[in-house]
Order: structure tokens, then C-alpha cells, then sequence
């Protein structure tokens, strides 16, 4: 099983040059050269140019720590802040990966979303345990229970961390313990998978602590009067000679699967399960 595991940063990315563009500027983008950027902008170079496998120029300098050329190609005012790669990762994601606060807020500013459909800079921020980062996006309305395309939440990836302050922060915020993915699996199997035993525990207790606070006015159905939220309401006694019996043929369960109980692979049409891919640099 690949999980999103840490960042060996200090490793360069090379870039796959396109025919169109200057190997310069690929040049530039991996050794944080913001002169030659310059010079291939007052020769028509694209902001936004992309390699040959999809990667733009302003997420291949992030992932170079690239700094000044990150700053340069910002100032551009032509650069697309929200630009995808082939995984429909944004440089908001991947700042949010590498705990960049200040670099996150400062991207903001220019525009950077908080909210996307699918995965989101605070699933990423909290697959990290980044603390900081992931109170920032929630102080900008991230949205703490937002599913990804498999139905992962940021509670599931925190989880995944092990971070316990990570997940009480998510827990404050609103985040649901009881939430579960289209494997059927919860925060607290996330946590069993990566061996945090206590904080699987944890978030078993906090599961059952949300249960025993539902709303006891929601009433439990006998046929006669209910309270909703305080408010008493007649129920009529259906008329069960009315009601037409429709017999729906179930569907054949599926074949067990030992590894049903385990998070996804990097076999999920989701990319984010191979971001391992960043411990090493690109092949050509």
C-alpha cells in the first residue's frame, strides 16, 4: 500500500522539456535562477508553461523550493495561481503538503482557492499533520468535512498522521469521527491502518461520545405522538392496505477481500496515494 509518506524535498526535480519552451527555463526552475526567468519573459516565455508530463512551471519551482523564481513567476501577472497538473494538484495543494503557511496565505492573496472539488489543500495540510496550516485554512473556511472524489475527508487523512493535535483541531472544527469513505472506512481506520493504535481508540471514543449526543428529541417512531425538537407533532398510523409492496432483487454482495478493511492504494484512479512519487526525482 503507498501512502502519502514524507517529502524527501532536499531531492531536485528535473523537469521534461517541451518543444516549445527553453531548456533555460527548466534550468532556472530547478536551481532558483529568477534572472534567466526574466530574460525567457522578455522572450515571450509562458508563465504557465507545463513539461512534457503535464507539470507547470510554478508547482515544478515550488517543488524545487525554488523560492525566487516561485516569487517571479507570481509577479507575473499573467501566472495562473490555481493551475493543475495531470493529478489536478494545485500549488495551493502542494504548499499545503509542505507546511508553508506564510507561502499558502501569501498565494491566497493572489487569488489561490481554499475550497476545490475533490482533494484540497487541507486534506493535504492534515495527511502531513501540519498543524499550522491546517488552523490557517480552516480560519479562511476551509471546508473541514469536504470529500474527496472516494469520499476521504481531512479527518481521515489526519488520522492517517497520527497527529493527535491535528485531529483535535479538525474535531473542533466540526469534523464528523462517524464520517466514512466508499470503502466504508473511518478516521479510525485510517489511524489502525498506519499502527496509531491510541489514536484509533481515540476516535472510536469520539464516534460514540457524538452518538450519545444526538438530539434525543428526535423521537423514536410508534405510531402515535413524536417530539421534534421539542415540538410535539401527530403521526398518522399509515394505511398499510394502500401501501403497494415492491420486491427489489439485491444486488450479490461482493467476494470478501482482506484488504477491503485498509485504505486504498495507489491502484485508486486518486493520485494522492502515490505522492510518494515526490521522495525521488522525476525519470525522464
Amino acid at each position: 500500500m503507498v501512502l502519502p509518506l514524507a517529502f524527501l524535498l532536499s531531492a531536485p526535480v528535473s523537469a521534461q522539456e517541451p518543444e516549445l519552451e527553453s531548456r533555460n527555463w527548466y534550468l532556472a526552475l530547478e536551481n532558483d535562477r529568477p534572472n534567466i526567468i526574466e530574460q525567457e519573459f522578455i522572450k515571450g516565455a509562458n508563465p504557465n508553461a507545463v513539461d512534457s508530463k503535464g507539470n507547470p512551471s510554478l508547482m515544478l519551482a515550488i517543488r524545487n523550493k525554488s523560492w525566487k523564481v516561485v516569487d517571479t513567476l507570481l509577479a507575473n501577472r499573467q501566472t495562473n495561481v490555481n493551475i493543475e497538473n495531470e493529478a489536478r494538484e494545485t500549488p495551493m495543494m502542494y504548499l499545503a503538503l509542505m507546511g508553508e503557511t506564510a507561502r499558502l496565505r501569501d498565494l491566497q492573496a493572489r487569488g489561490g482557492q481554499v475550497n476545490r472539488v475533490g482533494w484540497s489543500p487541507l486534506h493535504y495540510a492534515a495527511s502531513k499533520g501540519h498543524e499550522e496550516t491546517v488552523r490557517y485554512l480552516l480560519s479562511q473556511k476551509a471546508i473541514v468535512n469536504a470529500p474527496a472524489p472516494d469520499g476521504t475527508s481531512p479527518l481521515m487523512m489526519a488520522a492517517l498522521s497520527g497527529k493527535r493535535a491535528v485531529v483535535d483541531v479538525l474535531l473542533a472544527a466540526g469534523a464528523d469521527p462517524s464520517m466514512q469513505n466508499a470503502q466504508g472506512l473511518s478516521p479510525a481506520d485510517w489511524a489502525r491502518s498506519a499502527n496509531h493504535e491510541q489514536l484509533a481508540s481515540y476516535l472510536d471514543q469520539a464516534v460514540a461520545r457524538k452518538a450519545a449526543a444526538a438530539p434525543a428529541a428526535a423521537g423514536t417512531y410508534s405510531g402515535g405522538a413524536v417530539e421534534t425538537y421539542g415540538v410535539p407533532e401527530r403521526v398518522e398510523q399509515p394505511d398499510l392496505n394502500r401501501v403497494q409492496t415492491v420486491t427489489v432483487e439485491p444486488e450479490p454482495a461482493p467476494a470478501a477481500d482482506s484488504s477491503s478493511s485498509k485504505p486504498a492504494s495507489s491502484s485508486s484512479t486518486s493520485r494522492y496515494f502515490d505522492l510518494d512519487r515526490f521522495d525521488k526525482p522525476v525519470q525522464p
